[in-house]
């Protein structure tokens, strides 16, 4: 199927329907962009001790209560590990948003599939040293010789990961297909 109108403007038609559900999902991105950050948070500051125990595997008598301190250094951690996704899911937008324009090969929306790929890889491996750290949080009020350093590396992890990297090969394909179409709109 060719579409003479993209040779000449750039653009290619998009249906209502299409343009509707890139627009919507660019808003859930940015809403989502969001409140990752405050959930996550909230969820630390609220957590129930008893909760920090089963995580931790220790029962009451080896950790006490949870304490704002760790409250805080715990949100804190999870915090670092879901900005750089909640950043990857807002500059989303700004691709959807071209494709909802029919500009999928525009400069900007390529950039933020690319943008979308690198914070989810960045989460990634910011999932993996925040799970340590957050190990040392949760158990530095433990009784002596109960404190834990745990290496965690789940399947939820590799996964965002792995996920992250076909983004970015498909941003990658993207941006050799927008430099053809470019070459090839100059030789009309």
């Amino acid at each position: 199927m060719t579409y003479p109108a993209f040779q000449e403007t750039g653009q290619v038609p998009v249906e209502p329907r299409m343009a509707l559900l890139f627009n919507g999902l660019g808003v859930a991105g940015v809403a989502l962009a969001a409140l990752l950050p405050i959930t996550t948070v909230c969820y630390w500051l609220l957590i129930d001790p008893d909760s920090v125990r089963k995580m931790t595997a220790l029962g009451p008598e080896l950790l006490p209560d949870i304490t704002l301190p760790q409250r805080l250094a715990a949100a804190l951690v999870a915090l670092l590990s879901v900005l750089p996704l909640a950043w990857g899911m807002a500059r989303l937008r700004t691709c959807l948003v071209s494709f909802a324009a029919g500009r999928p090969f525009a400069s900007e929306g390529i950039a933020g599939l690319r943008d979308f790929a690198l914070g989810g890889l960045i989460a990634a491996l910011a999932q993996a040293i925040g799970q340590t750290a957050m190990s040392l949080v949760l158990t530095w009020t433990a009784a002596p010789g109960h404190k834990q350093v745990s290496i965690q590396l789940d399947s939820n992890t590799m996964l965002l990961a792995l996920f992250a990297g076909t983004i970015a090969a498909l941003a990658w394909a993207l941006e050799k297909a927008a430099a053809i179409a470019e070459e090839n709109r100059q030789f009309i």
